[in-house]
């Protein structure tokens, strides 16, 4: 029978004292139902960040198409899919995608995506769009390769235009919540309206010099209407009438919005018409402040 023996605690405390003295090990917290909540709102408020959904096709799968005088481009899965979309990347990595437009290889983006305006959403704003876009149902779905015509465009071009002409937005240090200041913030970075609203030079940069002065040839070569306060060609309608239209689709003659726009309201997830009305009377406060601008886009 053996003998029992005492621990041998002059052993065992040195080596507690090196446990102890290790670095801690950072756990990943699953983000808060209301983190949740506001991502989603942030995703809304980019009109549901439609360019990644093909219509009647699962949300954010990508493979919507989309041709420019370079070529033809499909926008990209971000699901959180480990094969075909983002479920690999890191909160960085999507972050970086979204404000620079870089993949984690180091590709660059086509600016289709409009990066050098999410380049203004404040920090925390981003976080919390990446905690939702991480909580949506993963969809396998291959992204669609793209087809550049022009030689050298992404080596050479590509890189001297966004450093020439590529519009640039500040992050806020803070997220604005109230009046023209939240308005803004809004429609610049996170709702990105000029990118449709504003027409575009011979560079095909937006022409900042008539933001949101309107487009007669803008995406998928539709008529995009000067929303500046122009009493002859641009919005005339009331605040409550913005707010109101932005909210329903609903226009104040009896028509409602269709196309693009219509689709900006609806959403995917969730849409325009997922703002609150304060965040929708904000941006009808804050396009009143914009220097009209005589432009008249249609008949």
């Amino acid at each position: 029978m053996g003998v029992l023996t005492r621990p041998n605690w002059r052993h065992a405390v040195p080596l507690l004292l090196f446990l102890l003295s290790l670095p801690a090990v950072a756990v990943a917290q699953a983000p808060s139902a209301a983190e949740l909540a506001r991502g989603k709102y942030v995703f809304g408020a980019t009109g549901g960040c439609g360019c990644h959904t093909v219509p009647k096709q699962p949300a954010n799968a990508g493979g919507r198409r989309y041709d420019g005088p370079f070529g033809t481009v499909y926008s990209s899965n971000i699901t959180p899919d480990k094969e075909t979309g983002i479920g690999n990347w890191t909160d960085e990595q999507i972050i970086t995608a979204t404000r620079l437009g870089r993949r984690p290889n180091g590709e660059r983006l086509i600016p289709v995506h409009p990066y050098t305006t999410f380049n203004g959403m404040a920090a925390d704003d981003l976080k919390a769009l990446v905690a939702f876009l991480r909580s949506v149902p993963p969809v396998k779905r291959q992204n669609q390769p793209k087809k550049i015509t022009v030689p050298m465009f992404e080596s050479v071009f590509l890189p001297a235009w966004l450093a020439a002409f590529a519009p640039r937005e500040t992050a806020p240090t803070s997220v604005p919540t109230t009046g023209v200041a939240r308005g803004e913030y809004l429609v610049r970075a996170v709702g990105h309206c000029g990118e449709c609203h504003t027409p575009r030079t011979m560079t095909m940069a937006t022409d900042n010099s008539r933001f949101l002065a309107g487009n007669p040839k803008g995406p998928e070569d539709s008529e995009v209407p000067n929303i500046t306060p122009d009493k002859t060609t641009g919005l005339q309608w009331s605040e409550e009438e913005i707010a109101d239209y932005l909210g329903s689709g609903n226009k104040p003659d009896g028509d409602v919005a269709g196309g693009l726009m219509g689709e900006v309201i609806e959403g995917t997830l969730s849409g325009y018409k997922d703002l609150t009305k304060a965040d929708r009377l904000a941006i009808a406060k804050y396009l009143k402040t914009l220097p009209p601008i005589k432009n008249k886009i249609g008949k």
